[in-house]
């Protein structure tokens, strides 16, 4: 399981009809039927109907790909950028491990504590094991949509140290993986669902109270407000809750899951 790969549809909220693609590292880079190596740049437009990105071997690569004058930005993987119509659609297939660190390091800000990162992660990895594909030219986008995706983070930060030591793990619902729901700010309590969500294979989202945000009745909502609040997760784990402890408690009646004995 932890090998499968994803594939990741990236740039779409800016319709590029251009992307500039660069190698990402010292290693080199074939791009279509090009060698890139160092500083060298190609640039796809619309009359390159279909180009791969890969290492020499053919496998994941450091890759650079950029919407010139708008973003830019590093991603681990192999890419194809396809014209479809009037756009480019760019697609990164990466190792769902370098999803899920890369989603971490883009849904919770820079500072936010370990144990809280370390929910997001067992979170984000649950989203991609359990969720049904939600595209027609890849299995998920980088925006909220999906989830929201930016650059594969270094050794030395954590969100990457989040994802490795909860490698494995999963938020599970009798016995089942689940596709768990989150936002940014619930306002005090996250709501219940009736409706069986996409990918939640039964589970029904309970309205669970959130200290944090009760306190600060102030801030508004933000998101749909089902299953983790993100600012009262941080606040848990600041306050030595772990993150099993932040899970069971937004998720009542599920189960954090180790699928990869250590």
């Amino acid at each position: 399981m932890l090998l499968t790969l994803v594939h990741i549809g990236v740039f779409g909220l800016f319709h590029p009809s251009k992307i500039t693609v660069r190698p990402g590292s010292a290693a080199a880079i074939i791009c279509g039927s090009r060698v890139l190596e160092g500083t060298q740049t190609a640039t796809l437009g619309l009359s390159n109907l279909e180009t791969r990105i890969s290492s020499p071997s053919g496998g994941a690569a450091d890759i650079v790909l950029a919407v010139p004058g708008r973003i830019e930005r590093l991603y681990r993987g192999t890419a194809l950028i396809k014209t479809v119509g009037e756009e480019l659609i760019a697609v990164i297939e990466m190792d769902r491990e370098v999803a899920v660190a890369s989603i971490v390091a883009a849904e919770l800000p820079p500072g936010a504590p370990l144990e809280a990162l370390k929910a997001q992660a067992v979170l984000a990895r649950s989203f991609l094991a359990a969720s049904p594909p939600r595209h027609r030219d890849f299995d998920f986008c980088d925006t909220t949509h999906c989830q929201f995706l930016r650059a594969w983070p270094n050794p030395g930060q954590d969100a990457y140290r989040a994802a490795s030591e909860t490698r494995g793990i999963l938020l599970t619902y009798r016995g089942t993986a689940i596709a768990p729901r989150y936002s940014a700010a619930c306002g005090g309590h996250t709501i219940s669902s009736e409706a069986d969500e996409p990918g939640s294979h039964g589970y029904r989202y309970q309205s669970v109270p959130c200290n944090y945000c009760l306190r600060h009745s102030a801030e508004p909502a933000r998101g749909h407000r089902l299953g983790l609040c993100q600012q009262g997760a941080s606040a848990m784990a600041l306050s030595g809750a772990t993150y099993r402890e932040i899970l069971n408690h937004y998720y009542p009646g599920t189960k954090v899951t180790d699928f990869h004995p250590r």
